[in-house]
C-alpha cells in the first residue's frame, strides 16, 4: 500500500505542480465545453430573434388560432391590409423589406362546396431565406386550415385552392446563399489547418531542438524576428489555403449535384475582397499560433494548446449556418475570426455593405496583428519563457 501511495503522490505532484498541465487537464476541458455551448446557444437565439412581417387580406380567426398555437408571436408581425395594398406589399417583398403576403377571398368560410372554389393567394421571396422559411411554415398552416374547413363537406373535400406566386428567382443569389453557408467554415478550417501544420514547428520546434538560442543571439531585433516569423508563416499558410479554396470552387458543382451551375457568379472585385479577408485573417491565426507555440516547451505541447483554439475557431466559423440574411451587427466585424466569417458571407451573398464590412475586418485584423507582434516580441525577450525546461 505504501508503494502505491508513493507512485500516486509522484504522479499527482507531477501534474499539480506543473501549471501548464493543470490548465490543460483540469481547467481547460470545462472552460472549453462552457464556451462551446454558450456560443452555440447565443447563435441559435440570434437566429430565432428575427421578426417576420406578414401582411394578410381578410384575416380569418380560425386560421389565426392555428398559427398562434404553433408560432412564437413575439417574432411575428401580422398586419391586416386591404386588397388595394397588395401590390405595394409585393413590391416590398421583392425589395426584401417585407416577408410574406396572404390574401383570403372575402367570405371564404361561407363556401358550401358548390360553384367556384375560393382561392387563397400567397406571395413570398425565395431569394430571401427568412421569407422562404416563413412561406414553408405558413403553407402547412393553410393546409391545416383547409382540412378543418373541409371536414363538413361531402364529395370533393378541397375547400379552397392555394395559388402561390413569388419574386423572380435569382439563381446567382441562390447559389451565393448556398456558398455562404459552406465556404466561410471551410475557408477558416483550411487557413487554420495550414497554419497548424507549420506554425508550431517554426517556434516550439526550435525551442525543443535548442536552435532558438542561436537565433536570439544574432544582431536581429526581437521585434523583427517576431514579424519575420509571422509574415513567412502567414504567406505559406495562405498558399495552402488558396489551393484548398480553388479546389472547392472547382469541385463544388459536382458536390451540390448542379453540373450545369454557373460558377462565374462572382466578379474580379468580389474575389479581390475575398483575398483581402483571407490575407488579413491568416495573420490573426498565425499570430495566435505563434504565441501559443512560443509559450510551449515542445511541438507536442504546442499542439495541445492550439487544438482547443482550433475547435473554438471552427465553432465560430459555423455561425454562418445559423445566420439569417439580415445585416449583422457592426460589432461582429471587430471580433477576430468572426469578422472574417461575416465578411465572407456578405461578399458571397452580394451584400451592398460587403466593401464596408471587408475594410472594417481588414483594419481590425491589422490591429490584432500589431498586438500579437508586440506580445511575441516580449516573449522572445523573456528568458523564462524561451528557455523553460
Amino acid at each position: 500500500m505504501k508503494n502505491i501511495l508513493t507512485v500516486f503522490k509522484k504522479e499527482w505532484d507531477r501534474v499539480i505542480k506543473d501549471k501548464r498541465l493543470v490548465l490543460m487537464v483540469i481547467l481547460l476541458p470545462g472552460l472549453l465545453i462552457y464556451m462551446i455551448y454558450s456560443v452555440m446557444g447565443t447563435m441559435i437565439n440570434n437566429q430565432t430573434e428575427v421578426i417576420s412581417d406578414i401582411a394578410v387580406v381578410n384575416p380569418q380567426e380560425d386560421f389565426r388560432a392555428i398559427y398562434e398555437s404553433l408560432e412564437d408571436m413575439d417574432f411575428l408581425n401580422i398586419t391586416a391590409i386591404g386588397l388595394t395594398e397588395v401590390d405595394e406589399y409585393k413590391e416590398k417583398i421583392d425589395n426584401e423589406e417585407w416577408t410574406m403576403v396572404i390574401v383570403f377571398p372575402e367570405g371564404i368560410e361561407n363556401y358550401d362546396g358548390t360553384g367556384v372554389k375560393p382561392v387563397v393567394e400567397v406571395y413570398s421571396n425565395p431569394n430571401q431565406l427568412e421569407s422562404s422559411n416563413i412561406n414553408n411554415r405558413f403553407l402547412n398552416y393553410l393546409i391545416a386550415y383547409q382540412e378543418a374547413l373541409s371536414y363538413e363537406l361531402h364529395g370533393d373535400t378541397t375547400y379552397f385552392m392555394i395559388n402561390q406566386s413569388q419574386t423572380e428567382l435569382d439563381e446567382n443569389q441562390l447559389m451565393g446563399t448556398v456558398l455562404s453557408q459552406l465556404m466561410p467554415m471551410l475557408i477558416i478550417m483550411f487557413l487554420f489547418s495550414g497554419a497548424m501544420s507549420i506554425g508550431p514547428e517554426a517556434i516550439a520546434g526550435e525551442k525543443e531542438r535548442g536552435t532558438i538560442a542561436t537565433i536570439l543571439i544574432t544582431p536581429i531585433k526581437r521585434k523583427e524576428l517576431a514579424m519575420g516569423k509571422i509574415l513567412s508563416l502567414s504567406v505559406l499558410s495562405l498558399l495552402s489555403a488558396v489551393s484548398s479554396f480553388l479546389g472547392i470552387i472547382l469541385s463544388l458543382p459536382k458536390l451540390i449535384n448542379q453540373l450545369d451551375a454557373n460558377m462565374a457568379i462572382y466578379g474580379f472585385n468580389d474575389y479581390l475582397l475575398i483575398f483581402l479577408v483571407l490575407f488579413s485573417t491568416i495573420f490573426v491565426i498565425i499570430g495566435i499560433i505563434s504565441i501559443l507555440s512560443a509559450f510551449a516547451k515542445s511541438v507536442k505541447e504546442a499542439g495541445s494548446y492550439i487544438t482547443p483554439v482550433y475547435i473554438l475557431t471552427i465553432l465560430v466559423s459555423i455561425t454562418s449556418s445559423f445566420s439569417n440574411n439580415q445585416d449583422p451587427s457592426i460589432y461582429r466585424f471587430f471580433m477576430p475570426i468572426l469578422n472574417s466569417v461575416e465578411s465572407l458571407r456578405a461578399i458571397m451573398t452580394f451584400s451592398p455593405n460587403a466593401l464596408m464590412y471587408t475594410l472594417i475586418t481588414v483594419a481590425s485584423n491589422v490591429v490584432y496583428l500589431a498586438i500579437f507582434v508586440a506580445v511575441l516580441n516580449k516573449m522572445f525577450n523573456s528568458e523564462k519563457i524561451m528557455f523553460a525546461k
